[in-house]
């Protein structure tokens, strides 16, 4: 009867916590709701550093790296169990679920030997090889830059000490690519002029807006693919992992997960956002946004700085965070309209947005400049590119056409010495380039050039054509003067209303992203030396899904890292 008794009690006192934390929980959720609905301001139409942090809600999420995990423990176990000899190799595609192009070969070998991994190509210039640094008797050897759709005899050669080397084929099969990345037409390849990197494996990446990133060889094919779906951003971090922009889950409409993974899938760190903000037409109600927008770039102390919509019921689209990414805590806020002229947000009419929200300067690219700790911001909406001192946030100087610049921030503008100097207009990737040479003062900048003038810099030949663009700068003088320009020549065919970019590549190369070619129908990739001006790597991409347009084209390489370690993650 006591033991009835108890245990009646006990299930009461569970009932009674349970319903307190359900309590406690709605409490706090409400009490978060007030918070953003009820928001903050440092003054008219700024919101306050605390709120802007409350409203975007960053925290780490353990999930998927836990998976990660499971499945390398998994892989360890087979390796330990393998029976010696380069004909007892387990092999498996697509070993952590999410790169179907990659591939897994487990071997042991009686003797100590390195490995180097060929995946045969077409033609000698698409052949991908690596070879993996260290001599060892249990090996995991990742293989990337497999073809899609077909059976791909990936070869390992095995190299002892002494010299003595043997070789095996590993037949590794793919499913075809998705239909929605579309057609890669190749139109140019001169693979012997262009950038490719050791081994071949340097690919094309076209970094979709929403949807399939991929990697073209130099014959435009798929060599690598995602089938998690990333939006804008896709980055390699210092320690050569990468840094993509993702969904929280795949049934998600927003893109609030940023992830630190690799060309294999492998995730070592994600950090979500919540992106609950309100809406312009009733501030009392909440809608879930993408907080990330364009960009994400990695400082030297290893934290990411991001472009977010830090939750404002008016604007969007005009602050950076610098975001602890180890700890997933907030530690910098950079609001433009603290930096900026008020007039610019404030009498803005250059565009609209369906939800009404003003996108007064539209933020798409960044680069930290960690010699004079200064960074570089590009903003579309006010046809602008500008540099700040990162510590203080004043500004140093201004490249854009005076127009609707107030004169107490005409003093930040660069003057053109070159004749006939043409603005940019809606420009994004902005980026140093030549640091080696440029010291002091100087600086080399480039950045892609859509000549789609928004609030300023109008001419005649504004939207006729779209550009990569290298400038010198003289910050000392404050002058610029244009070096190099390519895509006047394409015509209005290669015009881009939105997004573009334009990288140097090296061998003297730069790689152009027409992403919004034919009003969003085609992204067109361009390899061009900028000493002749001649072009060594064309392909036009069409029929993808609608708003999947091409946001860049990176040349990266698929094995920035030695080899894939079978270790657990901490």
């Amino acid at each position: 009867m006591k033991q009835r008794k108890w245990k009646i009690g006990l299930t009461v006192l569970l009932v009674v916590l349970l319903i307190g934390g359900l309590g406690a929980y709605h409490e706090r959720h409400n009490i978060r709701r007030l918070m953003l609905v009820h928001q903050r301001y440092q003054r008219t139409d700024v919101l306050s550093t605390n709120q802007i942090k409350v409203n975007l809600r960053a925290g780490v999420s353990t999930k998927h790296t836990a998976t990660t995990n499971q499945l390398t423990k998994q892989y360890r176990s087979n390796l330990r169990r393998l029976t010696p000899g380069i004909d007892h190799a387990k092999t498996m595609i697509n070993p952590y679920r999410t790169s179907p192009l990659s591939g897994l070969i487990l071997v042991k070998t009686n003797q100590a030997t390195r490995v180097t991994v060929t995946v045969p190509g077409d033609t000698t210039a698409s052949t991908i090889t690596h070879q993996i640094k260290g001599y060892r008797r249990a090996h995991s050897v990742g293989v990337l830059g497999l073809y899609a759709g077909r059976t791909n005899h990936v070869r390992l050669t095995f190299t002892q000490k002494n010299g003595h080397q043997s070789t095996s084929t590993y037949d590794l099969t793919t499913a075809a690519a998705p239909k929605a990345i579309g057609h890669n037409q190749l139109k140019t390849s001169h693979p012997q002029q262009m950038a490719l990197g050791q081994g071949h494996a340097r690919l094309t990446f076209a970094v979709s807006s929403q949807g399939i990133t991929y990697g073209l060889d130099a014959r435009g094919r798929i060599r690598w693919y995602s089938t998690a779906k990333i939006s804008h951003v896709f980055k390699r971090l210092s320690n050569d992992h990468l840094l993509v922009l993702t969904k929280i889950s795949p049934n998600s409409h927003k893109y609030n997960a940023l992830r630190e993974t690799d060309y294999y899938g492998r995730v070592y760190r994600q950090v979500n956002f919540s992106g609950l903000f309100p809406t312009k037409q009733d501030p009392h109600k909440l809608a879930t946004n993408t907080v990330i927008h364009h960009d994400a770039i990695e400082l030297p102390n290893h934290h990411l700085l991001l472009t977010v919509d830090d939750g404002s019921k008016k604007f969007v689209e005009d602050t950076m965070i610098e975001l602890n990414f180890q700890t997933g805590k907030i530690v910098k806020v950079i609001d433009l309209k603290r930096i900026l002229p008020k007039s610019a947000y404030e009498d803005y009419t250059g565009t609209t947005r369906p939800d009404g929200k003003i996108d007064w300067f539209h933020q798409n690219s960044m680069y930290y400049d960690a010699k004079r700790d200064e960074l570089i911001v590009s903003g579309r909406n006010q046809d602008m590119i500008f540099a700040i001192n990162y510590r203080t946030t004043k500004i140093k100087w201004i490249l854009a056409a005076p127009a609707k610049l107030p004169k107490s921030y005409r003093h930040y503008l660069l003057k053109p010495t070159t004749k006939h100097y043409q603005y940019n207009g809606g420009q994004h990737a902005v980026r140093l380039i030549q640091t080696a040479t440029h010291q002091g003062h100087r600086l080399a900048l480039e950045f892609y050039d859509n000549n789609v003038p928004v609030t300023r810099g109008q001419t005649k030949q504004s939207r006729q054509w779209s550009a990569g663009t290298i400038v010198n700068i003289d910050q000392l003088n404050r002058t610029v003067t244009k070096t190099w320009s390519f895509g006047q020549s394409l015509g209005k065919r290669n015009f881009t209303n939105i997004v573009g970019s334009s990288y140097a590549v090296g061998k003297g190369n730069t790689l152009i992203g027409f992403g919004y070619a034919d009003a969003g129908k085609r992204s067109e990739f361009v390899e061009v030396n900028r000493k002749s001006n001649r072009v060594v790597f064309d392909v036009d991409r069409s029929k993808f899904a609608h708003g999947d347009w091409s946001y860049r084209a990176q040349r990266m390489t698929l094995y920035p890292q030695n080899n894939l370690q079978l270790t657990a993650i901490k």
